[in-house]
């Protein structure tokens, strides 16, 4: 063993700042500003001297001047490869390597080209895209390499993998806590024994060793996240197994996100592509993975024993163990089937259902079993009964399988099956939900048989293991009526023994054996579950043919290409790759992998999702009557009148439509019957709808981006009146805004276009919630009517309630419009709007005919939208909005004053705005940065999305049942994202 693996440690070169600007100068000519840089067993300074920046490297006296000059080779082999790594600087001598003495010994100094960048390690978090990228560059380097060659490079290094478990050995007794040192050891031994039948087959070359987030450099792409640019340190440089590249890569991620190991896929699989790795070093990947972490702590203790002062190694010591106990307290078998599942190899390590000889409870097949349903598709789980504690989630499940076994014998609950009742909220992690196992609930005892020949392999307490030729069965909850001890032989269809009331049954591959001790996991997460699918199967066929049938299920993918090819991608979606949405309880979503995503977007389900007084307002009037409002019936006139109770007695008149659109369609239209005039001023920014008319004044470049060259002569379009970033700004800006209206105004007066509309909302939302400056709207209106035109008050979106201090948004203003228009909310999701205005605008259309809805005032609308008034009323919606809200927002606010990335928090109640920029000065938008936000936000379990023409403004408009709880969620959720990266 070298001085490199020996249990003496290797301390650090004693070589001061001052020395090492020294031989900078006179060595290499470099004269600047020297700083030390962190190294565990070399000493490493960066100069800055006006011809750039370079770094000086002292290198360990314990490696040769041959292994130095391999890791000069090797920058070289790299960089004609196309990669930027540092380039050796020729000394004042010509020589790349000069000899320094350091308490009497020689020492290797060079002088490297500086490397620019930052460190990757500095990233919290790691996306899967820079996770791939750094699996690709770990392959690039791994496929450059395999052609160099040096002596040098044969080297006994404590980081040789290959030599992973003696350095273990060695090194073992410098961990000081007990618990630790036996998880070592007993971590590194498993490895070992993995690896040894491998060792023969796994190829070796040379590698670069150390390919780790600490040595790959970045810089932020366009949407702020790390894009490895160059590598850095070859001090680990030397001949290994090419496997290791790709295990020592990997490692780094652990740290990163420790509660999901399988995070390291998409670097395993970016690495594949550059170089295909075979069967034997797909089998050797995980335990060289366990087992470089398992090198490192020793190593770390190690070196914080005899370097006490090195403070690189001590503050790298806790990350370190969390990239050991990571991967080597996950299931290594379920790692391994993973890895080939994302390769797409997982077939060559699956097995065929098996061929049942008999049936696993032959009393089955007499009876017809319920079907348990626990998943998303669930009548059975109502009203958010699925959620609460652990124990009341049980309890929930414990009534639905009573209620079954109440008119069966027996009651199954699938494998596979994603399971409402094992979900949460609120809760920045999937849940573990998806069943692993099946499960078999009885009300009577049965029998159990072996469904094929095998043998015992163990008989845990409650766990029953048969292992038969291709398959491995598991039995809790199974009494057994005959001694069967470990390695008994049973022939198929032998009594097992007896099941009283519920039987939980794995099938296995043959070989595989649980983590741990005692039972396969019962329930995993669902980007787990591809991977434990390749260990354990569903046992439903040993149950009998019928018995319970498949239930196809297609996931998010499969749903989304049938929607891309039947229904026009012009109707857009969130997100590349959505989530599959079939559910939601009030401001939550759910997919149908049970995950639920707070809903920060949907101010159309203004009550919550599956409010039960609206689903039981629409079911009994769909039993009851559903027909146009041209017959007579009740609900039309309590849905008006309950309507014109919420705005000031000038108005009389409720016209119902189905949609935002057709509300503002219909009030342009009727202002143009009334006032005789078809100009119309609008906003800039502003969104009203996708008809002809709607659209004509619609402004949102981010809507329509040929808003501008699609206008129609009759519209005219005045400035954003955006006080933050507008055209004026600050004090006074409303005024100045409003001057130049009257200017506008009195223009197309001179020209014998007088405006005869006025449309905007009271907040401009689809700008992002952005408020009118004081007075304004007031002085905009009175110019307005004093040129005879009419004014419209768009509230569809920041209408009903949603602001809070206010029901109507206009009334923030002191105005009264003369029409309103309204939908979204009127409905809590079901299409229904309305203009509401005075009877003589509505009587200026009658000479054009009669105007008709077919469903806007429907039975079913009507008593729909009565109820829906009724709700915000009965439990204080607007009240909560305004408090709710006001919390939101006071905490956003502080949340700006940490974050420099929020420019402005916009928005009263619960409707709000919050404004990305680069610069707090220039206000540069922030757009590419808010999309990576909002998609690590879905990631961390919050759903939200940009608006405003510069894609830079989160809107946050949730359902006005948001809680306090849900408001300190995703302000603590946005923290993290704009702390540790997207």
């Amino acid at each position: 063993m070298t001085a490199a693996t020996s249990a003496t440690g290797l301390p650090r070169p004693n070589v001061p700042p001052e020395q090492a600007a020294l031989w900078a100068r006179e060595l290499f000519g470099v004269e600047g500003p020297v700083r030390e840089l962190g190294s565990q067993q070399d000493r490493n300074f960066l100069v800055e001297s006006p011809a750039g920046r370079h770094l000086l490297k002292i290198s360990n006296p314990a490696f040769a001047r041959a292994e130095v000059q391999a890791q000069n080779a090797a920058m070289k082999h790299l960089a004609a490869a196309g990669l930027a790594v540092p380039a050796p600087v020729p000394s004042v001598h010509g020589e790349e390597i000069a000899t320094v003495a350091v308490d009497g010994a020689g020492h290797c100094v060079r002088l490297l080209s500086f490397v620019d960048g930052t460190p990757l390690i500095e990233n919290r978090y790691l996306p899967p895209p820079v996770v791939g990228d750094l699996g690709r560059l770990a392959g690039q380097v791994s496929a450059a390499l395999a052609q160099l060659r040096h002596p040098g490079l044969d080297r006994g290094l404590q980081w040789d993998l290959r030599a992973g478990g003696d350095v273990v050995d060695s090194l073992l007794g410098c961990v000081r806590e007990d618990r630790k040192r036996e998880l070592v050891a007993s971590a590194a031994a498993r490895a070992r024994a993995a690896l040894e039948p491998l060792r023969a087959q796994l190829p070796v070359q040379a590698v670069h060793g150390d390919l780790t987030d600490d040595n790959v450099v970045c810089r932020p792409d366009g949407s702020g996240r790390p894009l490895a640019t160059g590598i850095i340190d070859f001090g680990d440089t030397m001949y290994s197994w090419r496997v290791a590249e790709l295990a020592v890569a990997c490692t780094a991620v652990f740290h990163h996100e420790p509660d999901n190991p399988l995070a390291v896929l998409p670097l395993i699989e970016a690495f594949h592509r550059q170089v295909r790795l075979t069967e034997a070093e797909l089998d050797a990947l995980w335990p060289l993975i366990v087992l470089r972490g398992a090198v490192l702590v020793v190593s770390g203790e190690q070196q914080v024993a005899v370097d006490p002062g090195n403070g690189y190694a001590e503050a790298a010591l806790a990350r370190e163990w969390t990239i050991f106990e990571t991967p080597a307290a996950y299931d290594w078998q379920a790692a391994a089937a993973g890895i080939r599942a994302a390769l797409g190899l997982g077939g060559s390590r699956t097995t065929k259902p098996p061929a049942a000889r008999s049936v696993l409870l032959p009393s089955l097949q007499q009876r017809k079993p319920a079907v348990l349903d626990f998943g998303w598709t669930s009548d059975s789980l109502t009203n958010g009964s699925w959620l609460g504690s652990p124990a009341e989630q049980a309890a929930e499940e414990a009534r639905i399988v009573q209620a079954a076994l109440a008119s069966a014998d027996a009651a199954l609950a699938r494998f596979g099956e994603a399971r409402l009742t094992r979900s949460q909220t609120l809760s920045r992690t999937e849940p573990a939900n998806l069943a692993l196992a099946l499960e078999v609930h009885l009300g009577v005892p049965s029998a159990v048989h072996a469904p094929f020949a095998g043998t015992i392999t163990g008989t845990a307490p409650g766990l029953l293991m048969l292992e038969g030729a291709d398959h491995t069965l598991f039995l809790a909850g199974i009494s057994s009526t005959e001694s069967l001890a470990p390695g008994a032989a049973v022939a198929a269809g032998r009594l097992l023994g007896t099941v009283t009331s519920a039987l939980t049954v794995w099938l296995a591959a043959a070989g595989v054996r649980p983590a741990g001790s005692g039972e396969p996991p019962r329930f995993v997460r669902a980007s787990e579950f591809p991977a434990f699918a390749a260990l354990y199967q569903d046992p439903a066929p040993l149950l009998g043919a019928g018995v319970l049938p498949e239930l196809p299920e297609e996931d998010a993918a499969a749903v989304l290409d049938r929607r891309n090819r039947s229904y026009a991608p012009l109707q857009g979606h969130y997100y590349a790759a959505p989530p599959r949405i079939e559910r939601g309880w009030k401001e939550h979503l759910i997919d149908t992998q049970g995950r639920h995503y707070l809903d920060m977007v949907n101010n159309v389900t203004v009550l919550g999702h599956g409010h039960p007084a609206i689903a039981a307002a629409a079911e009994r009037q769909w039993r009851m009557l559903n027909t146009n409002s041209r017959f007579h019936y009740g609900a039309v006139a309590e849905l008006s009148e309950r309507l014109l109770r919420t705005v000031p007695d000038s108005f009389d008149t409720v016209l119902l439509v189905n949609s935002g659109t057709e509300a503002v369609d219909l009030a342009l239209r009727l202002a143009k019957a009334f006032t005789g005039r078809e100009d119309v001023l609008c906003v800039q920014e502003s969104y009203h709808g996708w008809s002809l008319a709607a659209d004509a004044v619609s402004t949102s470049t981010s809507d329509n981006p040929r808003a501008e060259e699609t206008r129609p002569a009759w519209v005219h379009v005045l400035d954003a009146p955006n006080s933050y970033r507008g055209t004026h700004r600050g004090a006074g800006a409303g005024e100045a805004y409003a001057r130049d209206a009257r200017a506008m105004l009195q223009s197309l007066a001179d020209a014998g276009t007088p405006v005869g509309t006025y449309i905007a909302e009271p907040r401009n939302g689809n700008a992002g919630g952005i408020g009118l400056p004081p007075g304004y709207l007031p002085a905009v209106y009175d110019a307005v009517r004093r040129q005879g035109g009419v004014c419209i008050s768009d509230e569809v979106q920041v209408g009903y309630g949603r602001q809070g201090f206010y029901f109507w948004g206009y009334q923030e203003h002191g105005v009264v419009p003369d029409i309103i228009t309204v939908a979204k909310a009127m409905g809590n999701g079901h299409p229904l709007g309305a203009v509401i205005t005075r009877r003589q605008i509505a009587d200026a259309l009658a000479s054009q005919g009669s105007f008709f809805s077919s469903s806007g005032g429907s039975t079913l609308s009507s008593r729909i939208g009565a109820a829906v008034l009724e709700v915000l009323e009965a439990e204080g919606l607007q009240e909560n909005a305004r408090e709710v809200g006001s919390y939101l927002r006071a905490e956003l606010e502080a949340l700006a004053d940490r974050q420099p990335l929020i420019g402005a928090v916009h928005g009263l109640g619960l409707y709000l705005g919050i404004e990305f920029v680069r610069d707090r000065s220039s206000l540069e938008a922030a757009d590419t940065e808010t999309a990576a936000i909002c998609n690590r936000l879905r990631e961390l379990g919050v759903i939200v999305q940009p608006t405003g023409d510069r894609q830079n403004v989160l809107k946050v408009k949730p359902p006005l049942c948001f809680t306090r709880d849900s408001a300190r969620f995703f302000v603590d959720t946005l923290e993290e994202v704009l702390s540790n990266g997207w």
